[in-house]
């Protein structure tokens, strides 16, 4: 399989495909970069979850206090009572808490940005650290190896440390949270593009030598620019469907209410 042919992840098979073909194709073994350094470092930069709990239960709270007021606001009569008060206590509280996962995903845009930066700074040290790359990513496949670097990074390192973490550091919903959280930046990774980036300027910089380090410097300014644009757009894969599923809720629980009103 040719560097330049594009390489979309989705499954675990993808990700081991992808380890086999940078070892293969670059030799390089991304999984001895995840040392007890890198951990350490990504655990400091996910800063969302000491608050995840909060900001999630949050839009619980709330619609639980509606729910009771509903009560006195509703007009209930005998077996109305029991049917609201069980059926409508489970409207409530499902509508609550998938606000509340779609509130957390505005509020962890910002660490996932870092999470994806911290990618880049790893990809920097790796081909800083393998001089063979100087000599093998000529012209017109540098993009191609920075893009086949930069995937293996953020899912043989960055995805499944940060989803460990988050996993044992929000209570309760740990495991959503992580999940959304790959989901997103498996997204973004498949969305960067290096070859988006303004690398016509990087090529001249970095001097016709074939030298990728130079060409990566050269090109980091335009980074966060592209990070942010493909984040934002990966981030509709966690809230679409959760802003889906919460406007449904909403109906069926207004819906509810007006049929037993």
């Amino acid at each position: 399989m040719s560097l330049i042919a594009p390489m979309k992840i989705r499954t675990e098979a993808d990700v081991q495909a992808l380890d086999q073909k940078i070892q293969a194709e670059l030799g390089i073994d991304i999984k001895k970069y995840r040392d007890e350094e890198t951990v350490d470092t990504l655990s400091s930069l996910i800063t969302f979850p000491i608050y995840a709990l909060n900001w999630t239960m949050r839009p619980v709270v709330i619609a639980f206090i509606l729910f009771i007021a509903g009560f006195w606001v509703v007009d209930l009569v005998h077996a109305q009572f029991v049917l609201y008060g069980t059926l409508g206590l489970i409207l409530f509280l499902l509508s609550g808490l998938f606000a509340g996962f779609l509130y957390l995903t505005l509020r962890f845009q910002t660490d996932l940005r870092q999470l994806a930066t911290y990618s880049l700074t790893v990809l920097k040290g790796i081909v800083a650290d393998v001089d063979q790359l100087n000599t093998m990513a000529k012209n017109t496949n540098r993009a191609a190896v920075l893009q086949l670097l930069f995937l293996g990074i953020t899912h043989i390192i960055t995805i499944p440390v940060a989803s460990s973490i988050i996993g044992n550091k929000v209570p309760f919903v740990g495991s959503i949270v992580s999940g959304m959280v790959k989901r997103v930046l498996t997204r973004m990774s498949n969305l960067f593009r290096f070859n988006n980036l303004k690398l016509a300027n990087a090529t001249i910089e970095a001097g016709d030598e074939g030298k990728i380090l130079p060409y990566y410097l050269a090109s980091v300014t335009s980074f966060h620019n592209i990070i942010d644009k493909t984040l934002g757009v990966a981030m509709k894969v966690v809230q679409w469907p959760l802003g889906i599923v919460l406007g449904g809720l909403l109906l069926i629980t207004w819906l509810f209410i007006w049929l037993i009103n």
